[in-house]
């Protein structure tokens, strides 16, 4: 428990004032949301899991004006960062800011299953898509939507680099394609649409200024070993990002829960 305490806290030390917890840009969520927002009640209901410190959660409050958000995530102090930027924001009151699990989310007002949009950037892989799709699966309103990003293979097996296969192989073992991801949420009972691909700058949003606070945290004395060995894991992940970035891609992933027919384009 120590142990993850201090690792937890190193996190907080090095994404402390950072906006991108992981790949990810605003102009391709708020695109993403007015795409589906015709598809969604005047007020709808919106989950944000594993929100981090609420990039996405304040686009989804913006782009939705009647919407409420419950914004979801494991570490306190990045929920924290994000009720004070939602008040700045004058969103507190439609953005419920938890500390909670993923797998286990808390109702939103004190209903659950009544979700019509479960939302989720770059933190599927903290519990698997499987157990995310038979998790949210009940959460969600007939019709409601599941929206995730996610980090996929875009070249074949033989033309990924050696070092990239091994470090995702590692760090994320559930690594696939984009067809693999649209298929297993056709076999979960989802409508998917086709997958949406986000922009190199996605990467750069969250690497340039990583890269730029790890700089500044690596010239300060006496830094706690769970600061050191995580900084260490950062860097190695941007090292490979360096080297063979365009192996991986970050695609979007929309699903309705139901069996209407056909699909938005």
């Amino acid at each position: 428990m120590e142990q993850e305490y201090e690792i937890m806290s190193a996190y907080t030390v090095i994404f402390d004032h950072l906006v991108h917890l992981g790949p990810g840009d605003s102009t391709t969520t708020r695109n993403l949301v007015e795409r589906l927002s015709s598809d969604l009640p005047l007020k709808p209901r919106v989950a944000d899991f594993g929100c981090g410190v609420g990039a996405s959660a304040l686009v989804l409050a913006q782009s939705l004006p009647k919407a409420h958000v419950l914004a979801l995530d494991s570490h306190a102090p990045f929920i924290a960062r994000l009720e004070s930027t939602a008040n700045t924001h004058r969103l507190g009151e439609r953005i419920s800011a938890l500390v909670g699990d993923m797998m286990e989310p808390p109702p939103l007002e004190g209903v659950t299953g009544e979700f019509d949009l479960v939302w989720s950037e770059t933190s599927i892989y903290n519990i698997g898509r499987t157990n995310a799709f038979t998790c949210w699966r009940p959460l969600l309103k007939p019709g409601g939507w599941l929206v995730f990003s996610d980090i996929v293979w875009q070249c074949k097996p033989t033309a990924r680099s050696d070092k990239a296969s091994a470090f995702w192989a590692k760090e994320y073992p559930d690594i696939t394609t984009a067809d693999a991801v649209v298929d297993e949420l056709i076999n979960a009972g989802f409508n998917p649409l086709d997958p949406v691909l986000s922009g190199r700058e996605s990467w750069s949003n969250y690497y340039e200024p990583l890269r730029e606070r790890l700089r500044l945290l690596v010239k300060h004395k006496d830094r706690p070993q769970a600061l050191i060995d995580v900084m260490a894991e950062l860097e190695r992940e941007i090292e490979v990002f360096d080297f063979s970035g365009n192996d991986v891609a970050l695609f979007f992933f929309l699903a309705r829960w139901d069996s209407i027919p056909g699909s938005l384009k």
